[in-house]
């Protein structure tokens, strides 16, 4: 498919994405998407993207390419901001969560998704990744695991799985290296002159660090050239 390619980088447990066959046919590809999404529509000529909507953008991004290319057979995938992607709202909530189920319970995992979108040189903000992550475990109840896994077995019952609702409870655990059943999937969207492999890997040790098992922690990084005046362009439905 068109619009975006990856590029795995094993030894530092990172994907690599890019425009495909270019950045410009990548931007033609958000905007299609956004197309579809779009409830409250486009910037107009004064309005100014803010820093709540260009996040809700990038989620948005990592979340079509998700849901395009890598997690296309999920039973659920929520997402917190993404189903108005220009609203200038943000919900404090998981970024992506993917509910996989297998044939049988051993197989079923979640993958969780937090993204940040940066125009920095120094892609700092990755660094608010771990922060994240740390939430799942962190004092604020609202926050952390189990509620956000409660928070799915609604959603599956809602959709009348009601079947499934044991299983979420098993993917979780009082600790990283206990959630047997959780992927993290850390994300960053940044300008693509600036190359995140390094920073990457440091957000990732800090992971492992933190007690999560290396063969589940699988970074994503999401290069667009002139990314902040890219986003401007695509809030305003321009090519």
């Amino acid at each position: 498919m068109p619009g975006f390619r990856e590029d795995t980088v094993s030894s530092s447990g990172l994907s690599k994405w890019t425009g495909d066959p270019d950045d410009d046919a990548a931007h033609r590809t958000i905007l299609a998407w956004l197309k579809e999404a779009v409830t409250s529509g486009f910037l107009g000529p004064s309005e100014s993207l803010s820093n709540r909507m260009k996040g809700n953008l990038g989620e948005f991004i990592a979340y079509r390419i998700g849901r395009s290319y890598v997690f296309t057979n999920v039973e659920l995938a929520d997402t917190a901001n993404s189903w108005d992607p220009l609203s200038d709202i943000s919900r404090p909530d998981i970024d992506i969560v993917w509910l996989h189920f297998g044939s049988v319970a051993l197989e079923d995992w979640a993958a969780i998704q937090e993204v940040k979108t940066t125009g920095h040189s120094s892609l700092s903000l990755a660094d608010d990744l771990i922060t994240d992550y740390d939430k799942l475990f962190g004092e604020n109840l609202k926050l952390t695991l189990q509620t956000r896994l409660g928070g799915l077995k609604n959603k599956l019952e809602e959709k009348g799985r009601k079947d499934l609702v044991p299983r979420v409870t098993a993917l979780g655990g009082p600790t990283p290296g206990n959630a047997r059943g959780i992927r993290l999937a850390p994300t960053l969207l940044h300008d693509a002159q600036h190359d995140s492999t390094t920073k990457m890997y440091a957000v990732r040790q800090a992971l492992l660090a933190r007690g999560w098992s290396s063969d589940i922690v699988q970074c994503w990084s999401i290069a667009l050239d002139a990314i902040d005046s890219r986003l401007n362009r695509i809030a305003r439905g321009e090519v």
